[in-house]
């Protein structure tokens, strides 16, 4: 009979969601909140802790000496790719980091691409060089001129090659190449009157 009961209260009890202090018998009994005992709350994995997770910040930095001594030394080209590079490897990044990006190259213009008139490649004035532009002989220039007998024993004929492109003549009919390096070999040029007055004669 006492297991009986027994078995019929322990349901009843345990089905209950509520649960009571122990207080006074001439008290009223007062309800406390599910798990509000700490211990049980921690030893319980599926009840999350209310306070949220702060990472912790990066320092802040002030002084800007050692990232202006890091971009000084680095090769244009090469922060050029590391940025791009990363810049879209970033895109999980907060909207607020990119919003600083954004500011901080807001106000970088781009220089004005020109076009070489010699080799027809595109190029920036900052980054003309005198071994920028390289221009090869070109071969349709080349006339075979008579410049007169040989001497000797075999009675020939001798010739030398005008290359029109840069005016340098070669002994030979043709047979020799063109002049030695390049027809042209400097800065890129813009304007056709430079071109003009570096192969007209002296």
């Amino acid at each position: 009979m006492f297991s009986f009961l027994s078995r019929r209260l322990v349901p009843a009890l345990s089905s209950s969601s509520t649960t009571y202090s122990a207080t006074p018998a001439n008290a009223d009994p007062v309800p406390l909140a599910a798990n509000s005992d700490p211990l049980i709350a921690d030893s319980n994995p599926l009840i999350a802790d209310p306070s949220p997770l702060i990472a912790d910040p990066s320092p802040l930095i002030a002084d800007p000496s050692p990232l202006h001594h890091l971009i000084a030394s680095v090769p244009p080209q090469t922060l050029h790719t590391y940025t791009l590079t990363h810049l879209n490897s970033f895109s999980s990044l907060d909207p607020t980091s990119f919003t600083v990006l954004s500011n901080f190259f807001a106000t970088l213009v781009p220089p004005p691409r020109l076009h070489c008139v010699r080799c027809h490649k595109g190029f920036f004035q900052v980054e003309n060089t005198d071994r920028s532009c390289l221009v090869p002989h070109d071969d349709e220039s080349a006339e075979v001129e008579r410049v007169g007998a040989s001497r000797g024993k075999g009675l020939g004929t001798e010739y030398e090659t005008l290359w029109g492109c840069c005016g340098k003549t070669v002994e030979g009919d043709g047979d020799m190449g063109p002049p030695d390096g390049w027809c042209y070999e400097g800065k890129h040029t813009v304007c056709m009157v430079y071109v003009f007055q570096s192969v007209q004669p002296n």
